[in-house]
């Protein structure tokens, strides 16, 4: 019998492909998607971090930001698109704002610069390389989960104890972490196009690329203090 699909896909391809050429185009198509997404939650992000540098409320009601950050966030898995994605990044910006006001404040915006700088350059050379490797990447997977928990219990003990070397030790593994979790999606995501929408690839992706900022500000923060 004949095949019914046969002469669409020779409209779209030109004649009959091999089936890894028809899934590189479509995990191509896909990928645009999701960092076209992603550039747009950055710049929502940057925005309102924008106004949250200088907004009363982000400073003096920051558990209320946590758990409206939260509640955005499970909106955007449930509702997977753009605007409750958009949603979700504007409010973690406001979040952050804050956080920037100190450093700045503190003169410490070249501080700032350098891990906006070194977040960009570790997130387009991670990409890059998943994207390019034919090594399979899918062993980080338990090692990357296990560091994630650490990092959490490590990061509420320190709550109580206060410690520098701890949160240096912290920040700096986070930053291994997340980029590690860059490496590992990315790879997962060109493989396998598809497997979620693009708003939650790009949500899951911005947590990535904002926590490893986060580190990395921390860590840079530390060690300026020391010099």
């Amino acid at each position: 019998m004949d095949d019914p699909s046969a002469e669409t896909r020779a409209a779209v391809w030109g004649g009959e492909q091999p089936a890894s050429a028809h899934r590189e185009g479509l995990a191509v198509d896909y990928l645009k998607q999701v960092y076209a997404l992603l550039a747009a939650s950055m710049i929502v992000s940057v925005a309102a971090g924008y106004v949250g540098m200088s907004l009363p409320f982000a400073f003096e009601h920051p558990i209320i930001l946590m758990v409206m950050m939260l509640g955005a966030m499970f909106l955007a898995f449930q509702v997977q698109n753009a605007a409750t994605l958009f949603l979700f990044t504007g409010i973690s910006g406001l979040s952050v704002g804050p956080i920037i006001a100190i450093y700045v404040g503190a003169g410490l915006s070249h501080v700032v610069g350098q891990a906006v700088f070194m977040t960009g350059a570790v997130f387009v050379g991670l990409s890059f390389y998943a994207i390019t490797t034919r090594r399979d990447l899918s062993m980080l997977s338990g090692m990357l989960f296990a560091g994630l928990i650490v990092l959490l219990v490590g990061g509420l003990l320190n709550l109580f104890f206060h410690s520098t070397a701890v949160s240096f030790a912290l920040s700096a593994c986070g930053s291994v972490i997340f980029a590690g979790y860059i490496l590992f999606e990315t790879q997962q995501l060109k493989d396998n196009p598809g497997a979620v929408s693009p708003s939650v690839a790009a949500l899951s992706m911005y947590l990535n690329v904002l926590n490893l900022f986060l580190s990395l500000l921390r860590l840079l923060g530390l060690l300026a203090g020391e010099e």
